[in-house]
């Protein structure tokens, strides 16, 4: 409904305006980057805010509108390293939502929703070379949030680099999101051996 009365608005206007009287003049630059921001703030605000409320279904429609609907699909528009770079961002995002909705409005059916987008994520981005370990990059982050949802899902791959990483998220910020995402992290590896990926890429058992 809302694209068909658009297209057509947008066609009447074509109609009632007509054709340019000057077509060698440059378009405006500034006008063109103001339609695109303003094009980009209402896509949020379509998906995100229809709700006129922030929960579940906020979280996963603002994760989905950021990352998801451009990452997933690479129909060989895109190299694999831009893709890969893409997803990487898509998990950044992620992660910082996660703590937000965690910390800030204690909403973990929201964090739930999240988790679960970024575990997509993370599974697209190990069809890439060099595959999840990408996300070695995120461990710099300035965010703690972002250093220790990359690390729930590399401990198994780095355990020498990543168990320090978090057992310092754990230590040093007691209480957030981070601390919690890198308290189970460690936990999970201390008593079964697997990330959260490793259970992401178990099968389940045939019966």
């Amino acid at each position: 409904m809302v694209h068909t009365t658009a297209g057509f608005a947008a066609l009447a206007s074509v109609f009632f305006v007509g054709r340019r009287n000057m077509i060698d003049k440059p378009h405006n630059v500034p006008l063109i980057a103001l339609g695109t921001g303003l094009l980009w703030f209402g896509w949020y605000g379509l998906n995100a805010g229809s709700e006129l409320r922030v929960d579940t279904v906020t979280a996963s429609a603002f994760l989905n509108t950021d990352a998801l609907t451009k990452l997933l699909s690479s129909g060989g528009l895109v190299s694999p390293n831009e893709r890969a770079a893409s997803l990487i961002g898509g998990f950044e995002f992620g992660a910082k939502l996660a703590a937000v909705l965690h910390d800030e409005l204690l909403d973990t059916d929201g964090v739930a929703a999240v988790v679960r987008q970024m575990d997509t994520i993370v599974l697209a981005l190990n069809d890439i070379p060099p595959g999840r370990a990408a996300l070695t990059a995120l461990f710099d982050h300035a965010d703690v949030a972002v250093r220790a949802r990359a690390g729930a899902y590399l401990i198994d791959l780095m355990p020498d680099r990543v168990v320090p990483l978090l057992k310092q998220i754990d230590g040093e910020t007691d209480g957030s999101g981070a601390s919690f995402t890198a308290h189970w992290a460690l936990l999970a590896w201390e008593r079964v051996r697997k990330s959260r990926f490793n259970y992401l890429s178990e099968k389940p058992a045939q019966g």
